[in-house]
């Protein structure tokens, strides 16, 4: 009998694959209540290679998960050090300067709207990019990260704490102005224990930006299994806009404004998944291209497929952007990030 979650190779992180479960077949199964809406039902959308569990979608809300989750235990194995980069770089000199120079028209978004000098937490902060941001503007940096190596390499004037959840950080109550939750809720197993958690650390009036990518957007239906923010198995729950929206309101916070425009995820996304739809070419590839790895370590793939990556690239930038641009302009970004009120 297949195990529900098998082990991985650790030096292939996003090469898995996914495959569609036939519709006219998929019929509803019983599942846990819906931390959406409660829904007890859900349909079988994609299987995930190499596991027994599936991603379901609620009947309800449209809110896609695994199904049976993972323990905890289980999901530590989807994080092995590689994941996390070498001394708090991930990829490759080139990719890694440019993400920081997009990621710094980022944290001017994040930090508006703070009072100065404001206390700041980054919920799941992973190598502390964000936090250096927020510390060179004068904000008291915080972040909770699960993994300890994750943390390696952030910037010293920034407090993290580890614990594999929020609640078991220990803040006391109304402690924060503002809470980051970028690109981490699809990635936890209690998304809603971690709204009330956030909830309980930040202040009354506090700033809450919450990122996900979007399950219900042009990017995701047009890419289905190939699509690259699926990000499977790491990724536990896939929240179409709605959904995210209902979630956050049912745990108190007040959706002020969404945002459909994302220069640092939805070019990539629409690339990487173009690339994975093309017949013999890697899962991810163009990621995994791109990925630092450790010294000694040889370079993925043959020379052949390595030029039809960066070949692919070259070829698809320009257009990726077009349709980021149009996809912000109808509403339907491939990533979306909301900015809440407590």
């Amino acid at each position: 009998m297949q195990a529900r979650f098998g082990a991985h190779d650790q030096m292939d992180l996003y090469g898995g694959g996914v495959a569609c479960i036939d519709a006219a077949h998929a019929r509803p199964i019983g599942v846990p209540p819906c931390p959406v809406c409660d829904a007890r039902e859900a349909r079988p959308r994609f299987a995930i290679e190499g596991l027994a569990a599936q991603v379901v979608v609620c009947d309800g809300c449209g809110l896609g998960r695994t199904h049976p989750l993972p323990s905890a235990a289980e999901l530590a194995a989807f994080y092995p050090p590689e994941y996390y980069g070498d001394l708090g770089s991930k990829f490759r000199a080139p990719i890694e300067l440019l993400v920081r120079l997009v990621g710094t028209r980022h944290v001017r978004f994040l930090a508006s709207g703070l009072p100065r000098g404001g206390r700041v937490l980054d919920v799941g902060c992973g190598r502390g990019v964000v936090l250096g941001e927020l510390a060179d503007r004068g904000f008291e940096a915080h972040g909770v990260e699960i993994s300890e190596a994750a943390a390696r390499g952030a910037d010293p004037r920034a407090e993290i704490r580890i614990a594999a959840e929020l609640a078991a950080a220990g803040y006391p109550e109304a402690y924060f102005d503002g809470v980051i939750i970028w690109h981490v809720l699809e990635h936890l197993r209690d998304p809603g224990g971690t709204l009330r958690a956030v909830h309980r650390v930040l202040r009354p009036g506090g700033r809450l930006v919450v990122a996900v990518p979007n399950f219900a957007s042009l990017q995701a239906r047009w890419a289905g299994p190939a699509w690259f923010h699926l990000d499977l198995p790491r990724h536990l729950y896939h929240f179409p806009l709605s959904g995210l929206r209902r979630l956050l309101e049912r745990h108190a916070f007040e959706c002020v404004s969404e945002h459909h425009f994302s220069l640092r995820q939805n070019p990539f996304g629409w690339i990487q998944s173009w690339l994975n739809r093309r017949a013999g070419l890697p899962r991810n590839g163009l990621y995994t291209l791109l990925y630092q790895r450790g010294a000694g370590r040889e370079r993925p793939f043959d020379p052949r497929t390595r030029a039809r990556l960066v070949a692919g690239l070259a070829i698809a930038v320009l257009p990726a952007l077009g349709l980021t641009l149009f996809e912000s302009a109808v509403r339907s970004g491939g990533t979306i990030h909301l900015v809440c009120r407590r």
